[in-house]
């Protein structure tokens, strides 16, 4: 499992607008049947709203992706700024698909958003 060594606290997706660089974040997700409650995501999607209401963030969930194509993402793209990745993006560079990591988020039930430095990480060795 990563280790994050230093984060950004923003509390919640209200300050993701501050955010100029940098699309990696983790935080609690707090909704019924979740599979993972403390995702480590590179957000895809900022904010947005659905045609029924409710505002959601999008990304792919870096802790279900193995080891080499999570560091490969990380080092690629974990520097450049919400929304200027694009799941084509991650498809093309990763030698695992990440369609099964495609997560999207009710902003609603994310609690301690933080904002993780891609250079902060603790990648655990190689298998």
């Amino acid at each position: 499992m990563t280790k994050i060594k230093k984060t950004g606290f923003l509390g919640t997706t209200k300050k993701l607008d501050s955010i100029k660089t940098g699309c990696l974040f983790t935080f609690y997700y707090r909704a019924k049947g979740v599979t993972d409650t403390n995702p480590l995501i590179i957000m895809t999607k900022p904010k947005w709203i659905a045609k029924k209401g409710g505002s959601y963030i999008s990304g792919v969930n870096l802790n279900f992706l193995t080891t080499e194509a999570r560091d490969e993402i990380i080092s690629e793209y974990g520097n450049l700024p919400i929304g200027s990745v694009s799941y084509q993006d991650l498809k093309d560079s990763s030698e695992q698909d990440p369609e099964c990591c495609i997560r999207t988020y009710n902003t609603r039930k994310v609690q301690a958003l933080h904002k993780v430095e891609a250079d902060s990480l603790i990648l655990p060795p190689p298998e």
